[in-house]
């Protein structure tokens, strides 16, 4: 009875494992397209998606059979390059040893300096206060103009406005300023960014307020001062990110450094002074 039960088990077995070798294939691993005697499955087009950086993925995701077309064509290129015996190029397989070599060292440094560097709460807080001065948004202006050639049609327009008519609807008449489809409006300013005199008329007026005539190099202005902001400290949640990111610059710079020093040292690197003079002679 026991020796029937070992047989049994011995033929069993063998064919439990084959049944299983035959099993289905499982969606991952089931073929999107066959080319020559290769595949492209769904698990290789996923970890090619998953590859992509976030704002293509976006784009692939809503049109996957472009992604699989171009996986298909770059298939297609290696297959037939393969064939052609580039793969054994003297100059293919000298750039393939200087790829292997700097995604190495990029993963070395990504590794020993990039996921070392750490930015505490405290540091941005303290260089927030040693460097306030740095987060300072500007005194502004905000102004409109009506931009006339001579001297006499800005004095038609000085007067036309006096009489109540609405200065933005005259700069859109008669401003030959490119400015005038926006009603003469040119925007926020701060000092030095425009010409001296019209910086100057827009310091002296009040926010509403309308200008004498101004003469530049450009003709006759008309100014009236539409907005002003003061001077004005940046919030340290609004300043944290810029500060965060200066940070980390700093530090990994130091490190990185750090780095070359150590390991200079631990492979005792030296400079032959001789053929180093005979180099640059050459």
């Amino acid at each position: 009875m026991r020796l029937y039960r070992y047989i049994a088990l011995l033929v069993i077995l063998p064919l439990a494992i084959l049944a299983g070798c035959g099993r289905e294939p499982s969606l991952e691993d089931k073929a999107l397209v066959t080319i020559a005697d290769k595949s492209i499955s769904v698990k290789d087009f996923k970890n090619k998606f998953s590859k992509l950086p976030k704002h293509y993925q976006a784009v692939a995701d809503k049109n996957k059979k472009n992604l699989l077309d171009d996986m298909i064509v770059e298939s297609l290129f290696l297959e037939d390059a393969v064939r052609k015996g580039l793969g054994r190029d003297k100059e293919i397989k000298d750039l393939l040893i200087e790829a292997k070599k700097k995604i190495i060292i990029a993963k070395f440094i990504k590794t020993e300096v990039d996921d070392k560097v750490r930015v505490s709460e405290e540091e941005m807080k303290a260089f927030y206060e040693e460097h306030k001065e740095e987060f300072k948004a500007p005194e502004m202006w905000r102004a409109s103009h009506i931009l006339v050639a001579s001297e006499g049609e800005a004095k038609d327009i000085a007067a036309e406005l006096a009489k109540g008519s609405v200065f933005e609807d005259v700069a859109r008449a008669r401003s030959i300023d490119a400015t005038s489809r926006r009603g003469g409006d040119v925007g926020y300013f701060r000092k030095g960014q425009v010409m001296p005199e019209f910086e100057n008329t827009c310091t002296g007026l009040s926010v509403g307020r309308t200008s004498a005539i101004v003469h530049t190099q450009f003709g006759y202005h008309i100014i009236k001062l539409t907005d002003k902001k003061s001077e004005e400290l940046e919030p340290y949640e609004s300043a944290k990110p810029k500060i965060e990111n200066a940070l980390k610059l700093k530090k990994r710079d130091e490190l990185f450094n750090e780095l070359v020093v150590s390991l200079k040292e631990k492979y005792r690197v030296r400079i032959e002074s001789d053929a180093m003079k005979s180099l640059e002679a050459k």
